[in-house]
């Protein structure tokens, strides 16, 4: 494997994304204003492909945050967003999506020197972006309610309500995409308090100042800045935050769950995955090979919807393994802004010195490393991609979120010793299935527990279309109609008519 890193000390940026990354500050956004932290407090941001430090950001505290979530309760109590006219908010948040469009590059910019993120990677990631909130902004004419039947005597009247400040804490794997979920919550009425992963500060910042010159008003999209342990910590359990939404890991969702409690705070969560990627043996097994890797190596591993559980029925295993390591010995690691790398860095040493324990797990528990499993190079938080054969579905490797470019192999024999396996974790995320046999694509389709399953493709998105996941892999909806469930509530309106 070669490496793309050079050790430029100019990024090929753009001049404005330049200008941005030269800010003396990635502050916290509150009531329209970038600010510092009250005691001063910073945090270094760190280019993870260079471990260079790029910029500084704030480091909020409790007292930060709660700030943070009084700006958020202010601006929907006093109705300067909410109560705007449904068709002059679709214009404003239709006026943030092409601003978004025209500063593209800037974001993506941004996006690959916090996250490492391959530059085309980010192309995608922006653009999801864009259309998220061009989605989004159609909804606020098209919250409707209803008239339920009831005695001749009474009338009643349901609508759709916000549910008031919301806080959305959020993960660092495609830093922009997060502002299709602030679309979402804001389109239905509601102020929005941010809490950006540390790990990726720099968009979040941006992308509040671009809601201002849309026209959201100040207040109605804050962010603050600073570890989940102290501010997204905060966030939950503020008495001016009315629910929180939270993607990451299963522990942390499961202790934010149980601090909402105290408040009977509604939460929604998406905690991540171990997706299992089952290829029958009538598969076209060059488009499955093609996209298992994709699937594995995509983001350097660092998605919630990995397909790193690989199930092969044992007639196409030896050939399946052998395409996917023949297509992955070469890949080049690099440099987002190379534009021969095809993977990345991971984002943090944290997380490089993580996929290094579990490649150790799995050597340990009797897999096979058959590709990589070892960091690459010297500067940067690079790691090879690595395939792991002869996996039992008991081995860690099989069963834990790893988070990185670590492929666990697992054969099968049967249809339903492949559902079996698929179904035998618990996360239920995502699940891929690859058959050219219509009736065994539905048949397996019900039978996965997962909230969403991909046949003949994988890890396709669309703001039209509802993501998430069952078992511990979360609850509630994020993009889609459905996704509004959780931004909103269900008034009823009774009126007596008769004598």
């Amino acid at each position: 494997m070669s490496s793309t890193l050079d050790d430029q000390s100019v990024y090929p940026i753009s001049a404005e994304a330049a200008r941005q990354l030269a800010r003396p500050l990635f502050g916290h956004v509150i009531d329209g204003a970038v600010v510092p932290s009250l005691d001063g407090s910073t945090m270094a941001v760190i280019d993870p492909a260079t471990e260079r430090h790029v910029a500084t950001a704030a480091a909020g505290s409790a007292v930060d945050a709660e700030r943070a979530a009084r700006s958020a309760r202010a601006a929907f109590d006093d109705g300067r967003w909410r109560f705007l006219p449904p068709l002059e908010k679709e214009r404003r948040m239709r006026r943030l999506a092409s601003l978004l469009a025209e500063r593209a590059d800037v974001f993506a910019e941004i996006d690959v020197i916090d996250s490492g993120l391959p530059r085309f990677y980010e192309g995608f990631i922006v653009q999801f972006a864009v259309d998220g909130i061009d989605y989004y902004a159609g909804w606020p004419s098209k919250l409707a309610g209803a008239i339920p039947a009831v005695p001749s005597d009474l009338v009643v009247y349901q609508h759709r309500e916000p549910i008031g400040a919301i806080g959305l804490i959020t993960p660092w794997n495609g830093p922009t995409a997060v502002f299709a979920a602030v679309a979402a919550a804001i389109s239905a009425g509601n102020s929005v308090v941010l809490k950006p992963a540390e790990q990726t500060p720099m968009s979040a910042v941006l992308m509040a100042e671009l809601a201002l010159e849309a026209g959201i008003p100040p207040g109605v999209f804050n962010v603050v800045q600073g570890v989940g342990e102290v501010v997204g910590a905060a966030l939950v359990t503020s008495a001016n935050i009315d629910a929180v939404s939270f993607t990451g890991s299963v522990a942390t969702g499961s202790a934010i769950q149980a601090a909402a409690a105290a408040r009977v705070k509604r939460v929604s969560l998406e905690l991540g995955g171990k997706s299992p990627f089952i290829v029958f043996p009538d598969a076209d097994l060059e488009a499955a090979a093609a996209a298992a890797m994709a699937g594995v190596w995509g983001a350097s591993g660092q998605v919630c919807t990995a397909g790193s559980r690989l199930l092969v029925h044992r007639s196409v295993h030896d050939t399946l393994v052998s395409m996917i390591i023949d297509g992955s010995r070469d890949i080049q690691l690099g440099s987002g802004f190379d534009p021969s790398s095809q993977l990345g860095p991971l984002v943090s040493a944290e997380q490089l010195e993580r996929v290094r324990r579990y490649v150790g797990y799995g050597r340990d528990e009797g897999a096979e490393l058959v590709l990589g499993g070892e960091r690459h190079g010297d500067v940067g938080y690079f790691h090879q991609p690595t395939v792991f054969t002869s996996v039992r579905n008991d081995m860690r490797i099989a069963r834990e979120e790893i988070f990185g470019p670590v492929m666990s192999v697992l054969e099968f024999g049967s249809e339903e010793e492949a559902i079996a396996i698929a179904n035998d974790t618990e996360y239920g995320l995502a699940a891929g299935v690859w058959t050219n046999d219509l009736g065994l694509a539905h048949r397996t389709s019900r039978a996965l527990r997962a909230g969403t399953v991909w046949v003949n493709t994988y890890q396709m998105v669309y703001p039209t279309v509802p993501y998430g996941g069952v078992k511990n892999s979360g609850h509630g909806r994020s993009l889609g109609a459905a996704s509004l469930d959780d931004f909103t509530e269900i008034k009823s309106v009774w009126m007596k008519v008769g004598g």
